[in-house]
């Protein structure tokens, strides 16, 4: 006897893993564009199992597009908001540790039918044929209706209906003031329905047109827009066409043309000078055509493609020439100003402009020429103008230079001197050609017109010659100034004790050296100071100090002392008068 066991009418195997076989397959799934697609199926077998989507054979993964689930053996795949790009095979592959199973279905979308470009109003003369068009799209099949003033139109021998390649057509061949009125169109399939309406005027009469306000010769600035515009009568529908030195100019971003019942126009933007041309407008209805012409003339203002320099700074007596480059519509005038004041040519200031080089030239320029100079130019179109700026400056020249000075050591001193021309100046001070900076030895100043250096304290290093240099963006100038250390005075030779008789003159000399200026003094006997008189005199020449006596007494004998000083001290020298013969 074979005993068998089920749950819920499945059998229930012992020990082995039952592998899955579909109970229920993917159904085959028509959803129309923007709904969900929901594909299910359900199998026996021995749980877990596992579960992979395909869409034409390639992997799908759980996403906001695709919701996947199971419950129970049944395995549910919801594709969202479906659009034609969800078309197409679909399986499901199901396994467990004991095989596996699969099964396909196809999902294909319906597109509920809409009018993609709907049918316009129009206005025809009579007797004139008129067609009406709509284009379509949906899901066949499509159902097409016409309608005049809310009732339905059907094909006959005056109205004809045709659809082709999603465009479907309303026409009458002759057209009759009865025909005016409101048509409409309605398409529609088992998805949805679309519908649109137009006006048809069936005008009386047919004029052709005519120019009643023609284009003029217009003249424009590179980079502008225009808005060429001209009035026609006639009978409508009018159209129009534009044409550029012959050629036909169709709408683009430069472009854009319109012609609206008794008005056409044509602007175009972003102006280049290519385009300078004759333009055209011919307008045509079915009684004939006009047309009407302009010469647009694109201008090109002024442009500095080559600027002045920004700045020149020129040495007083000097000549100076600037230069700049200008493109732009002829005819360009140039005009040169100084500080808003127009410049008229003469010697100092010689101006041209050719093959659009503008130049000037300045000679024997002076402070009082500098300034801001503008070189502006004008043409129909516009102006520009660019600058520059000339600082006319005079080299340094030192109007105070410091004298030679001998100083005592240990004292400080002071070199100043004085500086013609344009400031600001560049001051330098050097000893020995090594430039000296402010420190607890030097203090260094500079202010406008002057400048000097205080030396402290003075001892033997300091002694050397001082240089001081100013320069400016024109110029330059120094000045040298020694600075000693005062000697103190000292005999190259001394005065000599001489004998000599009574009554005879006699010369006392010694020659001395040192820092001038040095004092001498006589003495005698070491307190009485010799003094000139008729028969004494006293002079110092070349640093020879002299005594002379004319006439020698008896009192005259005795010591004579030679002394000399100057700041840094005194030295004195003595000798014997001897008189003989008393």
């Amino acid at each position: 006897m074979q005993i068998k066991w089920f749950k819920d009418s499945k059998e229930l195997l012992s020990g082995a893993t039952q592998p899955p076989t579909f109970i229920r397959e993917l159904k085959p799934a028509e959803v129309v564009k923007g709904f969900d697609a929901i594909l299910e199926c359900e199998v026996s077998g021995t749980p877990p199992f596992e579960v992979t989507w395909l869409k034409n054979n390639k992997e799908i993964l759980s996403s906001k597009k695709y919701a996947m689930s199971d419950k129970e053996s049944v395995f549910t795949l919801v594709v969202t908001n479906c659009d034609f790009s969800d078309a197409g095979e679909y399986q499901c592959i199901i396994s467990n540790d004991g095989g596996s199973c699969s099964c396909s279905t196809r999902v294909s979308l319906k597109e509920p039918a809409q009018i993609i470009e709907k049918t316009k109003s129009v206005k025809v003369t009579e007797k004139d044929p008129v067609t009406l068009e709509c284009t379509v799209a949906g899901t066949p099949e499509l159902r097409l209706k016409w309608y005049k003033d809310g009732k339905q139109l059907l094909p006959s021998r005056y109205y004809t209906m045709s659809y082709d390649s999603n465009v479907a057509s309303f026409r009458i061949e002759s057209v009759m003031k009865e025909d005016s009125g409101t048509y409409a169109f309605k398409v529609e399939n088992d998805f949805g329905s679309s519908t649109c309406e137009a006006v048809l005027t069936v005008l009386d009469q047919t004029i052709p047109p005519s120019f009643t306000k023609k284009l003029t010769k217009m003249d424009q600035v590179l980079g502008s827009s225009i808005h060429m515009e001209c009035k026609v009568s006639g009978s409508l529908p009018i159209t129009a066409k534009w044409y550029k030195d012959g050629r036909e100019i169709h709408d683009s971003a430069k472009y854009r043309s319109l012609c609206h019942e008794n008005t056409v126009s044509m602007e175009v933007s972003k102006l280049e000078l290519a385009d300078t041309a004759n333009y055209t407008c011919s307008v045509t209805n079915i009684a004939g055509s006009d047309s009407c012409s302009t010469v647009l003339t694109v201008k090109e203002p002024p442009k500095f493609v080559k600027k002045l320099e920004a700045s020149k700074v020129v040495k007083r007596g000097d000549s100076a020439r600037f230069e700049c480059k200008i493109s732009g519509s002829p005819e360009i005038r140039v005009v040169w100003y100084r500080n808003d004041n127009e410049i008229i040519a003469s010697e100092k200031f010689r101006m041209s402009f050719s093959d659009s080089v503008a130049v000037i030239e300045m000679n024997h320029l002076s402070t009082e020429d500098s300034g801001d100079y503008i070189c502006e130019a004008h043409n129909p179109a516009g102006r520009a103008s660019c600058s520059t700026k000339v600082i006319v400056k005079e080299p340094p020249v030192f109007s105070r230079k410091p004298s030679p000075v001998d100083m005592l050591k240990g004292t400080d001193v002071s070199l100043e001197c004085e500086i013609s021309g344009t400031p600001p100046f560049e001051v330098m001070w050097y000893k020995d050609k090594r430039q000296i900076r402010s420190s607890k030895k030097y203090k260094v100043t500079s202010k406008n017109y002057h400048a000097s250096i205080h030396i402290l304290n003075v001892d033997a290093s300091d002694i050397g010659e001082y240089q001081c240099k100013a320069q400016n963006e024109v110029g330059s100038d120094s000045c040298i100034c020694a600075v000693q250390l005062k000697e103190p005075p000292k005999f190259v030779t001394k005065i000599n004790s001489v004998s000599v008789v009574v009554g005879e003159p006699v010369e006392l000399q010694a020659t001395v050296e040192g820092s001038q200026p040095i004092s001498v003094q006589w003495l005698k006997d070491k307190e009485d100071v010799v003094r000139e008189s008729e028969n004494t005199r006293i002079a110092f020449v070349d640093n020879v100090a002299t005594l002379q006596l004319a006439n020698t007494e008896p009192g005259s004998a005795g010591k004579y002392i030679c002394q000399i000083s100057n700041d840094a001290g005194t030295r004195e020298c003595m000798a014997t008068l001897t008189v003989l013969g008393w």
